[in-house]
């Protein structure tokens, strides 16, 4: 399985957003790894800097090709990054994600583990009550819930 992290870099520098993404994004290889170890699954991690110009990808994280977020039934949201503003020397927009109706602005630990875990057809996403978000019984983001998208924009933003 290949998971690929996307994320915007200005002068060895990145967003705030990117960087806890970066940290989520690890934490979870690192544990589906040890979990899928016995399955006979290899994950392959992939980290790709972007240029400004690609800031429209920034904060992606796809897992064999399909978005974190599209695995789990949620959807992905432009909005205002003052830290990509402040790298970028102005007003910027990023991705931020929702699933099961909680919106984040970095793509978080539990988000990418359970995309790894559906990807490898090992994860019961949208059954109430099943052991998802790294084996533990949870609500959420793991339980089919109706997607709530509010948009919440500054200029260029969408």
């Amino acid at each position: 399985m290949l998971v690929e992290l996307e994320y915007l870099v200005v002068d060895g520098q990145t967003c705030d957003r990117c960087g806890d993404t970066r940290e989520g994004v690890r934490a979870a290889v690192d544990d589906a790894r040890r979990l899928l170890a016995s399955e006979a699954v290899t994950l392959e991690l992939v980290e790709r800097e972007l240029e400004p110009l690609q800031l429209a990808d920034s904060n992606r994280v796809l897992v064999n090709g399909v978005s974190a977020e599209e695995w789990l039934g949620g959807a992905s949201i432009m909005s205002d990054c003052p830290s990509c503003g402040e790298l970028l020397g102005g007003f910027a927009c990023c991705r931020e994600i929702e699933v099961g109706g909680v919106r984040t602005e970095a793509v978080g630990r539990d988000v990418v583990f359970d995309a790894i875990m559906a990807a490898a057809g090992l994860a019961p996403i949208g059954v109430p009550g099943e052991a998802c978000c790294g084996g533990a019984a949870a609500p959420s983001p793991c339980v089919s819930a109706p997607i709530t998208v509010t948009l919440v924009t500054g200029p260029g933003c969408g």
